[in-house]
């Protein structure tokens, strides 16, 4: 399988990770062809060359117009999903965004249709967003890794006025995630490179990798014996460990209704997994036996939600390596409306598919067809679909 390894040597910014990207052997024509899909007028793509402490990179900006408007969170919203951008494209770039408002909505405490970005709803931003979600498209990575990130240090003018570094935005992008405070003066990461990182990498790569090709993309900015810069690592890799922690505990005092919204708040929390068993307790009692899985990023986090749902007081938590087969999800159009499919690669290198179920559901919901017929249906159109990607190459 092919994994994406995002490694923010320097920093992280969007026209750094595109750049990365580009200089990896993404296709200047094809990055064209995929923007215009957007429809948001006239742009070029500017590719320079510029070496960074010895480094050659890709130096990548967008030329546009002098008129370029800001816009809010759900005007940008309904321009990506109202696009002619292929899904997953679209998906992976609602996604990214998607990241962006959560952080600035709890960041500002608003709604996050009710976002306003300034900078970052400005044309060049979108470009580069949709701009990687189609670079990664275009490499039919399996999955994307990252390596721990870089933060700088000190203060800089925002709309509002002097904020600390890292920007509040990209901080909370980043809980749960492995960072490293470096000391350097200046934005190393911007909220779009944290969003980024966010939304598309699964966190550490704990396997043995063969590398197939590395990027490598800088920035605008240059810091005074600091490489700003970004690495993009295309690999293969035989199969994916994670290091997980399994957490446990029993309780019998609980009313069992209570149960379903103590998991949906260890879900919110980062679960990986979550599974409740029958127990017999001391002197005969009947419980239950509370299991969860969890990233290690996530870990004290999911203990907090355990004590906050429920009524123990006490947890059991040890680590494990978990193997996991490499998958992705895309969206099908169907005439009842677009479902969201999970693939997974076995070992074999064949592929299986499976529709989410909650949106088959709502589908049965809204057009009041049994969830049994329309599973049959969809089943049908994921096949065609499918083996009209492998005869396309993917």
């Amino acid at each position: 399988m092919k994994i994406l390894v995002f490694d923010p040597v320097g920093g992280a910014s969007g026209d750094m990770i595109l750049g990365s990207l580009v200089h990896l052997g993404c296709p200047l024509d094809y990055l064209k062809d995929s923007l215009n899909a957007l429809d948001l007028g006239p742009f070029d793509i500017r590719v320079d060359f510029k070496k960074v402490h010895g480094i050659v990179t890709v130096d990548l900006g967008f030329i546009i117009g002098a008129h370029d408007e800001q816009r809010p969170y759900k005007d940008i919203k309904s321009l990506i999903s109202g696009s002619k951008l292929e899904g997953n494209i679209k998906e992976r770039a609602l996604k990214i965004f998607g990241c962006l408002a959560g952080a600035e909505a709890s960041v500002h405490q608003v709604e996050m249709d009710e976002v306003h970005f300034h900078e970052l709803g400005s044309m060049d931003s979108i470009l580069d967003i949709v701009g990687i979600s189609a670079a990664v498209e275009w490499f039919h990575a399996d999955a994307v890794y990252t390596t721990s990130i870089p933060l700088g240090s000190g203060m800089m003018e925002a709309l509002h006025g002097k904020i600390p570094l890292p920007a509040p935005a990209t901080i909370k992008l980043l809980e749960g995630m492995r960072v490293r405070f470096t000391g350097q003066e200046g934005e190393l990461v911007t909220p779009t490179g944290a969003a980024v990182i966010k939304a598309l990498a699964r966190g550490p790569i704990h396997s043995d990798v063969i590398i197939k090709g590395t990027g490598y993309g800088c920035g605008d900015r240059e810091f005074h014996g600091w490489p700003n810069l970004f690495r993009s690592i295309l690999c293969e890799v035989s199969d994916v460990r994670d290091h997980v922690f399994i957490i446990e505990t029993d309780v019998d005092d609980m009313v069992p209704e209570e149960w379903e919204a103590a998991i949906e708040g260890v879900y919110e929390a980062g679960a990986l997994d979550v599974s409740l068993e029958t127990r017999i307790m001391k002197r005969g009692r009947p419980g239950s036996g509370l299991r969860v899985v969890a990233g290690a990023g996530k870990l004290e986090a999911i203990i907090s939600a355990i004590f906050t749902h429920t009524t123990t007081i006490g947890v059991r938590y040890f680590p494990v390596m978990r193997a996991v087969l490499p998958r992705d999800e895309f969206l099908i159009r169907t005439r009842y409306g677009d479902v969201s499919v999970k693939e997974v690669i076995l070992p074999d290198g064949t592929k299986r598919y499976k529709a989410q179920y909650r949106d088959i559901q709502n589908m049965s919901k809204k057009h009041g067809i049994p969830v049994i017929r329309l599973r049959r249906e969809i089943d049908e159109e994921i096949r065609t679909y499918a083996s009209k990607r492998q005869e396309g190459g993917e």
